[in-house]
């Protein structure tokens, strides 16, 4: 998987953003089910440049999601290209592997928030990705692109991290 590592000055705010998460989609008529129940959705998530300040980090992982398909339909012959390219079965390795490089550039620094679902927090993904150079697409076919956000947290006093990783 390519990843990268890349400073923005600004995030692409639009509260609108949040509202995806009510979209239906397969077996979710009133779409994510996590929307008012986890601390980290909407509408219980903050809004980001309420608590972040930016330049921030935008992390991004780019998976071969067109490759995942073609070796699933190797393995499973009668399954669904649906069936094929369901997150279940990939998210949970590209996940980690983004918190895993996150992490390392966090490192124990508490002044640094890193966000997994900035359009919770109204973060317009997709424009803010592209302005920082990924090929980001809408409904990507070949490569899908899992990207987090790390800020450092207004009104906090602590010596930033971040300063090796803007530079």
């Amino acid at each position: 998987m390519e990843s990268k590592i890349v400073k923005i000055d600004e995030v692409d705010i639009n509260l609108r953003a949040r509202e995806w998460c009510k979209l239906p989609y397969p077996n979710h008529p009133n779409g994510c089910p996590n929307y008012s129940v986890r601390e980290d959705c909407p509408p219980k998530a903050p809004i980001w440049n309420e608590y972040i300040e930016c330049p921030c980090i935008l992390v991004g992982l780019k998976f071969n999601l067109k490759e995942w398909i073609e070796n699933m339909k190797a393995k499973h012959p009668n399954w669904s290209e649906r069936q094929c390219k369901c997150c279940l079965y990939w998210q949970g390795k590209v996940r980690k592997e983004l918190r895993n490089i996150c992490n390392k550039i966090k490192g124990k620094d508490e002044s640094l928030f890193i966000s997994y679902t900035p359009e919770a927090m109204g973060v317009q993904v997709i424009n803010t990705a592209v302005k920082a150079g990924l090929d980001v697409k809408v409904k990507p076919k070949d490569y899908v692109w899992k990207i987090a956000i790390i800020g450092k947290l207004k009104n906090c006093n602590k010596v930033g991290g971040l300063d090796k990783w803007l530079k």
